[in-house]
């Protein structure tokens, strides 16, 4: 290789090495500018319901709002209150106290818009808030985050989402963004990249993409008649004036120079994401698997593929490249719904897994995460919440009986047709004696024995009646999917079937698609941060961590 020829390759490498270095740094900075913007908005986005102050009771469904003032103004959605009616507010901390709705403007001649209404905490004190920002100064493509309180989860903290302004204004006044929403965000804040509240979540249609949100210039232009407990069926006569955004210039200047759009390659691990083909009741299985490279204590090098358990069915092999390779099944975790295999051939490629690495990745609210998939393609997504548990409620097993209350010995009350209890031959008033060999001696024991179970666990049963006693080893059933028709059961891919029932897992915003579960999740510098479990909604995929999958490693290879 002659000079000139050595100049200009040591020339394309250092290049290479700047830009590289320069895409590093910019996504550092996306990434503490979010991670800013939460800290300020986290603490005053706050979980409310109905509440009867006589009664001490709930009286309405959850929904989201924003606190916006140290004296407690709160900012929410028009169809989740009723001016004059109390209501409980939680704040992330653990704060409870009670609001009285005053005023929202829903127009009589558009049902559902403009969607605008406020309420005022009575208890005496300061609170955490947000401040408000501008939606005139909105601009396309801006970075915009939503933290909000989705229903179906269920939880006491919010869950965090991450998207951008897809529309400024669209033709019916709304903002529309694709920070993904669900019930239960009804009236939660969308802020800013500075953590300023830029509109208050209202509607969503079918897609993904589409999320609609009140402007937050609204509350500003009809702030003094919205202090008024009233409903205004018109916009209202009293306005008042919206100042110009101080921000404005500045965040032009932003997107021109797109310093809040990083365009990075993420350092994609080669061959960390395989599938497994299976039969489940006869049907062709396929489901996505996370490659691991591990060391065992004494020295022996294993290669293993970790996936959704209840998505892997008889007949498993791997599919390597399009390839149908042997694998040998190793350990299970209902519990976590993890299967681990092993590969008698070496593949290149993998993620390393230290198993006696204790100290594990930090589960960070705004940390920028990816996914991937046998090929390689990358969807990007943000670290949504703390580690919490799940409650089996979807996943609780299906016997199809009930028991009398209070009763001992216990007594079948009911017994569903078609199911497990009455192909058995238990019948009513038949008595309870064991599940399992464990007595149950009282109706209060029943319930808590039976969700020790899945769906087609095989348990014993012990009953007795007139005839004598009976015995008998039934399959439970799985519970289905309910079917709601609204926009937000309708994403493409649908819910995963085990979706709940799991401890100590995050969430982050990713659409992934149930048969992409066990597919590996990173931070932007590669880590391995866990796989993503089940699609748990709309908005919400479920991941279990890495210190979740390093244990059971360690307890299987052992």
């Amino acid at each position: 290789m002659n000079n000139a020829i050595k100049g200009i390759a040591v020339t394309i490498v250092m290049l290479f090495s700047l830009n590289a270095v320069a895409q590093k740094k910019q996504v550092a900075k996306f990434q503490k500018t979010i991670a800013e913007a939460v800290k300020k908005a986290y603490p005053a986005s706050v979980r409310m319901w109905g509440f009867d102050v006589q009664q001490n009771q709930r009286t309405s469904a959850q929904f989201s709002g924003v606190v916006v003032s140290a004296d407690g103004y709160i900012l929410t959605a028009a169809h989740t209150i009723l001016p004059g009616k109390n209501y409980k507010v939680f704040f992330p901390d653990g704060r409870e106290c009670i609001a009285l709705a005053l005023g929202k403007i829903e127009n009589k001649e558009t049902p559902g818009i403009p969607d605008v209404g406020m309420m005022k905490i009575t208890d005496k004190g300061t609170y955490s808030f947000a401040e408000m920002g501008y939606s005139a100064s909105l601009l396309k493509n801006e970075p915009c985050i939503s933290i909000s309180y989705p229903e179906t989860l269920n939880q006491t903290l919010p869950t965090l989402r991450l998207g951008n302004i897809a529309e400024v204004k669209n033709e019916y006044g709304f903002i529309r963004s694709t920070c993904k929403m669900e019930p239960g965000d009804s009236g939660g804040p969308l802020f800013d990249y500075y953590g300023r509240v830029i509109g208050l979540h209202s509607a969503i249609d079918v897609s993904e993409e589409m999320n609609f949100e009140i402007p937050v210039d609204l509350y500003r232009r009809y702030w003094t008649a919205l202090n008024s407990e009233k409903l205004y069926t018109v916009f209202p006569e009293k306005r008042d004036s919206v100042k110009t955004d101080p921000l404005s210039l500045l965040l032009q200047k932003e997107s021109k120079q797109k310093a809040l759009h990083p365009d990075f390659d993420m350092p994609t691990l080669k061959n960390s994401c395989f599938s497994i083909k299976s039969m489940i009741k006869g049907k062709n299985q396929d489901i996505y698997a996370a490659l691991l490279n591990v060391n065992t204590a004494n020295g022996a090098k294993k290669q293993l593929l970790l996936s959704k358990n209840t998505m892997v069915g008889e007949q498993a092999k791997g599919d390597i490249n399009g390839v149908s390779v042997p694998i040998k099944l190793i350990g299970k975790d209902q519990e976590n719904d993890l299967v681990l295999f092993e590969l008698d051939q070496r593949i290149n490629g993998g993620i390393d897994l230290n198993i006696s690495d204790s100290d594990s990745v930090k589960i960070e609210m705004g940390k920028l995460l990816y996914s991937i998939d046998p090929a390689g393609k990358v969807m990007r997504s943000v670290l949504g919440s703390k580690l919490f548990n799940l409650p089996k409620i979807n996943s609780q097993p299906y016997l199809g009986a009930m028991v009398v209350y209070n009763s001992s010995p216990v007594q079948f009350s009911l017994i569903k047709e078609g199911s497990p209890a009455e192909k058995a031959g238990i019948k009513v008033g038949d008595e309870l004696i064991s599940m399992n060999g464990k007595l149950i001696k009282k109706a209060s024991e029943f319930a808590p024995e039976i969700m020790k179970y899945w769906a087609d666990d095989e348990v014993s049963f012990e009953w007795e009646n007139a005839s004598g006693k009976m015995s008998k080893t039934l399959k439970l059933e799985g519970r289905g999917q309910s079917v709601f028709n609204h926009p937000a059961e309708k994403f493409e891919g649908g819910k995963s079937e085990r979706r709940d029932g799991f401890n100590a897992i995050f969430t982050h915003d990713a659409a992934v698609k149930i048969n992409a579960c066990g597919s590996p999740v990173f931070d932007w510098k590669g880590n391995f941060y866990g796989i993503n479990i089940a699609r748990f909604s709309r908005t919400t995929t479920v991941v279990v961590p890495k210190k979740t999958i390093i244990d059971f490693v360690l307890k299987t290879i052992q």
